[in-house]
């Protein structure tokens, strides 16, 4: 079920790689595309390249002006002010106060709906999208999404919005995907943010005036934010709402976790002995960053030439010009990963020493700020001793827990509404439970 990116399959989607506002430049496919490692990595490390319009560009009214759209000393300072929330002590909090009992919580709901044949089935990414409700909403600072019919409601605006937030890759047009995402933004922000980040206004206005200490305020993104507005009164009041947008916690986990199980099961398949390896963190870790590799949330990323420049292999750019990185390419180097790189391998070694992840999180000052939060550090040891491994891993490790097995009876299904790699449908069993 591997669908490669390339310019050529954009190329053959009418809205896919698009931009709305031809002043961030041409479509994707008209773009020349970098396809190896070391180019794409010389690019994203390159002071001679800032963020192709902006980083993202039709998803602009979503998501625009936030981090992955900064360059320089804007992006430094932002990335410094949201660090807290990725600090060790903050990941132990929101992996083991938050996404531990959401999931354990999710799991005994599917127990609870066990067949009559006595056999627990689900589909993995409603599981998880129910999970990873209660992890954004701490995340970011929402309040009152506890009631089923509040969580629903939240659950709702965010697979509409969703879509215009990624909306690069989608295949239908592009300007009615970010018109429905809009309109959703627009009710999210009147019934869940502008409550939520109101309550959060008075309880800093309390602190500074001296009623309430630093440790009473919720630590949270909204909170960071609005502690810091000398920062982001540097954008329209809206920045606020489209940071949050941006930073949906589940939203990789929730693409790739169906991938590691898919690959995991054709895996333990052909190599056996594995299996008894599926609880263990530094395996399932492996396991993920080499899906990662293979699998990569964001096919590709674009960049604008600030000035004249050459690269080490010699390709040239002139001042103002557009270019791809093609990061599912540059993932699958040969030179890099070896001959078999289209084959999951969680045992693999690289030529060079490397993220095993390949550029599934860019490289440079724009590696993503949530890479720990998703797959922890390589020091396991310390992570276990500490209680936090990774958002991917923990997930892993609970569902391997509970015995999760494809669902024989229901195949996997495609989803054909971008061109990205990613499941609409993975039908589970749990086996175990």
């Amino acid at each position: 079920m591997d669908q490669k990116m390339t310019a050529e399959k954009l190329s053959t989607v009418s809205h896919a790689g698009t931009c709305l506002d031809p002043s961030q430049g041409p479509a994707a496919a008209a773009m020349p595309w970098l396809r190896s490692y070391q180019d794409v990595v010389d690019v994203f490390r390159s002071k001679d390249f800032i963020q192709g319009g902006g980083g993202r560009r039709d998803s602009k009214p979503i998501i625009g002006d936030g981090v992955l759209a900064l360059a320089g000393t804007d992006h430094f300072e932002r990335r410094r002010i949201e660090s807290v929330l990725f600090r060790r002590p903050s990941l132990r909090f929101f992996e083991g106060e938050v996404l531990a009992p959401s999931l354990a919580a999710e799991l005994a709901r599917a127990v609870a709906g066990r067949g009559p044949d006595g056999v627990v089935r689900t589909e993995l990414s409603q599981l998880l999208r129910a999970t990873f409700r209660r992890v954004s909403a701490a995340f970011w600072g929402i309040d009152d999404v506890d009631t089923p019919a509040r969580a629903e409601r939240f659950l709702h605006y965010l697979d509409m919005i969703g879509p215009a937030g990624d909306v690069e890759w989608e295949s239908k047009d592009h300007r009615e995907v970010v018109g429905i995402g809009l309109h959703y933004l627009a009710l999210f922000d009147q019934e869940f943010f502008t409550p939520s980040r109101q309550r959060r206004e008075a309880l800093i206005a309390a602190h500074r005036e001296g009623r309430l200490p630093a440790e009473s305020l919720p630590h949270d993104l909204i909170t960071v934010m609005l502690r810091h507005r000398e920062h982001f009164g540097k954008w329209d009041d809206g920045v606020f709402l489209r940071e949050l947008i941006l930073f949906a916690p589940g939203a990789s986990v929730i693409r790739v976790v169906p991938h590691i199980v898919n690959e995991l099961a054709e895996w333990v398949e052909q190599h056996p002995t594995d299996e008894a390896l599926l609880q263990d963190v530094t395996f399932l870790r492996r396991a993920s960053n080499e899906s990662l590799r293979l699998h990569p949330v964001s096919p590709f990323f674009i960049r604008k030439a600030e000035r004249d420049t050459v690269l080490g292999s010699g390709r040239a750019f002139s001042a103002g010009s557009y270019v791809v990185l093609d990061i599912i390419a540059a993932s699958r180097d040969p030179e890099v990963f070896g001959g078999d790189v289209n084959e999951f391998n969680p045992h693999r070694v690289a030529a060079i020493p490397i993220k095993p992840t390949g550029l599934a999180f860019g490289d440079g000052p724009h590696t993503c700020i949530g890479m720990a939060m998703s797959i922890g550090e390589a020091s396991s040891d310390d992570e276990e001793s500490d209680g936090s491994v990774g958002f991917i891993v923990h997930v892993l490790r609970e569902l391997y827990r509970a015995g999760v097995r494809r669902d024989p009876d229901h195949p996997p299904r495609w989803n054909d509404a971008n061109v990205r790699n990613e499941y609409a449908e993975y039908p589970v069993r749990l086996e175990r439970l």
